[in-house]
């Protein structure tokens, strides 16, 4: 390995530093936040949620609980209200 390689020096912040990083989606914790967000108990807001087959369906199953989930732009707006049945997820 070349020694530049070896003794590479991390940079660093000479000020304070605020940012906010995006992550990539993902359809395990998006499927989670639409679940959390449903059993709130104030509506909130699943930001820039992963869009997959699975997190429609699970947005789907909630709606058909008598959960709100609507679009809003990037993201999905849940209105949570207590789960009813039967429903069926097609």
């Amino acid at each position: 390995m070349p020694e530049s390689a070896q003794h590479w020096p991390a940079p660093t912040a000479r000020t304070p530093v605020d940012t906010n990083v995006g992550l990539p989606g993902s359809k395990s914790m998006t499927n989670r936040a639409l679940v959390l967000a449903a059993l709130s108990e104030t509506p909130g807001t699943v930001r820039r949620p992963l869009r997959s087959r699975d997190t429609d369906l699970m947005a789907a199953g909630l709606r058909s609980l008598g959960i709100g989930v609507a679009e809003s732009g990037p993201d999905w707006e849940v209105a949570p209200a207590r789960p009813r049945g039967p429903a069926h997820v097609g």
